[in-house]
């Protein structure tokens, strides 16, 4: 994402910070996910950051099964 501040963005995630926009996606795993979801941390070398689904699923990724990433937030 551009101009996005990594760091600050690795914080939400660990944090499970569910206000935070954009998704994250996993590497190693193929998945992306919203800030917030309940899976496991991922290791920060696998994670990549996105504005928006639709980005991470342009990228190759596929919506996480728990967080629900590309339907509207409940």
């Amino acid at each position: 994402m551009d101009n996005w501040d990594d760091d600050r963005l690795w914080a939400a995630l660990t944090e499970r910070n569910k206000g935070q926009g954009g998704v994250y996606a996993v590497a190693s795993s193929g998945i992306y996910c919203r800030f917030g979801c309940p899976s496991r941390p991922p290791l920060r070398k696998n994670v990549r950051f996105y504005a928006a689904p639709a980005e991470a699923s342009e990228a190759g990724y596929r919506a996480c099964k728990r967080c629900k990433p590309d339907q509207p937030a409940a």
